[in-house]
């Protein structure tokens, strides 16, 4: 699988990450079975949130891979350990009243993945949403104090606005802070017409000229449009919130590029719409959920598939000239 430096992170990272919503602690030898094919194939970027779990709220997630880690303590050391926190009002069974944004929360946060992760330390930590009512400075201070006492190596974002990244690296570079080192946004060929949940972020055409000149990571979450590329179809209604965000012309004129091209490389229409994401012109994550350890190989294959810039722009109906 392919790998590229993620800065200040010592493990290279994996152009799939594997996505942990559905751990719990009554699959644990089944979620155990998926971390063990995802790092046997190469992958590195282990993505999790206190959120996650087939239960949500309660940290089940986070609990599985803590486990998983204790198990055989070789594997800390071989995979950035990414987790998320603080959605505004949710996760009350471990922030009382519902989580919030601030410096005091963004610490007992990490407190409480730390513990559930059997880890002296996350590599990188995310903002799970964000609270834009708040000054940046503030957040960007608690983040270094927990970058400089070695409890995360890294911190980002997941749903901030590409505006407010850089008023935190603003912020960072002029007070000698941590500043953010990946962002997660939703990203996919199948372009979101409104977010898919309230208070995400869905990557536009400037946000991607952004990340072309931050060199950021982006740390692509429903890079397959929520199963639109793998299952929309015109006509099928079934799944209201797929047809309000996804279900446009275009985006069924980019599913039959998709097809197309995926017949003609002899390759899944999956892997081929992980392989327009990891194949950007700044470096990608693609989030891959996986059930069996056959999804988990099939997201892995992806991970090798290099598209060319012609190939990514007739996809991305960019261009009518067939590149193949």
């Amino acid at each position: 699988m392919r790998t590229f430096e993620m800065k200040p992170l010592a493990v290279p990272s994996s152009v799939i990450g594997l996505g942990t919503m559905i751990f719990h602690p009554d699959t644990r030898d089944r979620d155990h079975a998926l971390l063990d094919a995802f790092t046997d194939a190469g992958g590195t970027y282990v993505d999790t949130a206190e959120v996650y779990g087939a239960v949500e709220e309660h940290g089940y997630s986070e609990m599985v891979i803590g486990d998983w880690l204790a198990a055989d303590p070789r594997r800390r050391d071989r995979i950035i350990l990414a987790t998320k926190g603080l959605i505004p009002g949710y996760c009350a069974p471990i922030h009382p009243g519902g989580a919030s944004i601030g410096p005091d929360q963004i610490h007992r946060a990490i407190d409480g993945s730390l513990a559930r992760l059997k880890s002296e330390h996350v590599d990188l930590w995310m903002f799970h949403r964000d609270d834009p009512s708040l000054a940046v400075g503030p957040l960007v201070d608690a983040l270094d104090e927990e970058v400089r006492s070695g409890r995360i190596r890294a911190w980002g974002a997941s749903n901030w606005t590409t505006a407010r990244l850089q008023e935190a690296i603003d912020y960072a570079d002029r007070e000698g802070r941590a500043r953010p080192v990946a962002s997660s946004p939703h990203f996919s060929l199948a372009k979101a017409a409104e977010p898919y949940w309230p208070d995400t972020v869905i990557t536009t055409d400037e946000d991607r000229r952004w990340f072309e000149r931050s060199e950021m990571p982006l740390v692509a979450w429903s890079s397959l449009g929520r199963g639109f590329l793998a299952h929309g179809k015109k006509g099928d209604e079934s799944d209201a919130d797929m047809v309000r965000v996804f279900h446009s012309p275009e985006n069924f004129r980019r599913k039959a590029r998709l097809s197309e091209f995926a017949q003609a490389r002899q390759i899944t229409i999956f892997e081929a719409a992980l392989g327009w994401v990891t194949g950007q012109s700044f470096p990608v994550v693609a989030l891959c959920g996986a059930q069996t350890v056959q999804e988990v190989d099939n997201c892995a294959r992806a991970g090798d598939l290099q598209l060319s810039a012609p190939e990514r722009d007739w996809l991305d109906l960019r261009t009518d000239t067939r590149p193949f």
